[in-house]
């Protein structure tokens, strides 16, 4: 598997955190209640944004357009990509 090549700025956690809930809390005002269930990869870089039907399709689609920014993944409800549970 290929190293990803992120472009600057490198956040620090807590950077990243508040600027991913800065963004998906304004891009719920335009696609909430339509789009809830769909998943979002936003480009913490820019604020931009890639829908998908799936997880797997938005990290593509994100991967395609920005190949070397970092992006947070969730569902625009604000739900968790994936849920781990306990063997």
């Amino acid at each position: 598997m290929e190293k990803l090549k992120l472009k600057e700025p490198r956040l620090s956690r807590a950077e990243f955190d508040l600027r991913a809930s800065q963004y998906l809390a304004e891009l719920q005002k335009t696609l909430m209640p339509e789009h809830a269930a769909e998943f979002v990869a936003i480009n913490m870089v820019t604020g931009d944004h890639v829908l998908g039907k799936t997880a797997h399709e938005a990290v593509m689609q994100h991967r395609s357009r920005w190949p070397d920014h970092l992006f947070f993944l969730c569902r625009v409800n604000g739900g968790p990509a994936y849920k781990f549970h306990g063997m």
